[in-house]
């Protein structure tokens, strides 16, 4: 004899914390999606450098000589 009663599925979404608008980590597919870098005005040969005040790394020009 079969069960005429009908399963039902529940399915609810649960949210912890508070969700982000960035890849982070691994998941990143290039580094500007990366949360504590920031470029601005990118040039050729510009290298990363790390920003202790902000905290983030940065893009800045490449020291081709003088004084430094």
């Amino acid at each position: 004899m079969a069960d005429s009663r009908q399963q039902q599925t529940l399915v609810r979404k649960i949210t912890i914390g508070t969700p982000i608008s960035k890849v982070v980590g691994a998941a990143a597919q290039q580094i500007s999606d990366l949360t504590d870098v920031t470029f601005s005005n990118i040039q050729d040969d510009d290298i990363i450098q790390y920003d202790a005040s902000t905290g983030k790394w940065r893009n800045v020009a490449i020291i081709t000589g003088g004084t430094f």
